[in-house]
């Protein structure tokens, strides 16, 4: 392959590992987290960023500017919960402090940072998994059918049963005084909720199923409170290879999908590049064969005479 092509993918796939290659932590609640990001060493650093992409509100988990956190650019949700490593971000450290974790930290962190001179850039991504100590965790292949477990040892009344998945704004199913709400995926494993029994079969699981699922109870009386919890993994169990999806981030997919396809194109590249190489020795090689002159017509008479 000519020196430009090789340059050509080098660059791509510096790129593009740089971009989706992200870190993963995983941690308990109230527990407290480092998030790397380190910036380019003596740059002029005009601010620092960490968002999450996943958050529906508006805002950043962290944002510094002129020597300061700003808490008008953060999240309310994490004022005072984050701070850098190092406030005079020496060699370009800008490593956050994630304190006091609780499940709802979980998620992918990213961090961008502006020099002078130049537009922000993305530095760095930490995957970031809360394990709760009595979080179920489940794996399962694409079209199987899961049951999500969930049993309320208090008794009594249940007035209200909520699933929610962490990863997304509908719930997964929602009964009131045992009127249900949900899709065709979804069915309760005991729809009398016997002996506080509000577990939830999810039917052919496809790889967008994965995710943390939580499951909240209000008995008559009380509060509603978190039941269980479970982190469903899927592995596709066609096409994707051993490709396994753990629903902590729905960008990490996306980036998946453009790995395969880059990875795709420069396979492709390198196969006709060899194509073409080869065909063109083999032409020259063809060049470089003498050619056969025709019989000299004098000589055939003269051995034809001899014959005779």
């Amino acid at each position: 392959m000519s020196s430009p092509t090789w340059t050509l993918c080098v660059c791509l796939l510096t790129c593009l590992l740089r971009v989706s290659v992200s870190e993963v932590k995983t941690v308990h609640p109230g527990d407290d987290v480092l998030l790397l990001c380190q910036a380019p060493r003596g740059a002029d650093i005009v601010y620092v960023k960490w968002n999450r992409p996943d958050l529906v509100s508006e805002g950043s988990v962290f944002f510094f500017r002129d020597d300061r956190t700003d808490e008008n650019h953060q999240v309310p949700y994490f004022h005072g919960r984050v701070k850098l490593t190092d406030p005079q971000m020496k060699d370009g450290d800008v490593s956050v402090i994630l304190e006091n974790i609780n499940i709802n930290d979980t998620g992918t962190y990213e961090c961008h940072v502006r020099t002078k001179g130049n537009s922000p850039e993305l530095i760095s991504s930490v995957q970031l998994q809360v394990k709760d100590s009595d979080q179920q965790q489940i794996t399962v292949k694409t079209g199987d059918d899961v049951t999500l477990q969930c049993l309320d040892p208090r008794g009594g009344d249940i007035e209200l049963l909520e699933w929610t998945r962490l990863d997304s704004e509908e719930d997964v199913i929602v009964c009131i005084n045992r009127m249900c709400t949900q899709n065709n995926q979804v069915m309760l494993w005991d729809r009398e909720m016997k002996d506080g029994d509000v577990s939830v079969i999810l039917k052919n699981v496809n790889v967008n199923d994965a995710g943390i699922y939580e499951c909240y109870v209000k008995v008559r009386g009380s509060r509603s409170e978190l039941i269980s919890s479970v982190h469903l993994i899927v592995i596709n169990s066609g096409g994707g290879a051993g490709i396994t999806w753990t629903g902590s981030y729905k960008g990490e997919r996306l980036y998946l999908v453009i790995a395969l396809s880059v990875v795709t194109v420069l396979l492709a590249v390198l196969v006709s590049s060899m194509i073409f190489r080869k065909s063109k020795r083999l032409l020259k090689q063809i060049d470089q064969v003498p050619a056969v002159k025709a019989p000299d017509p004098e000589v055939q008479d003269k051995v034809k005479k001899d014959d005779e």
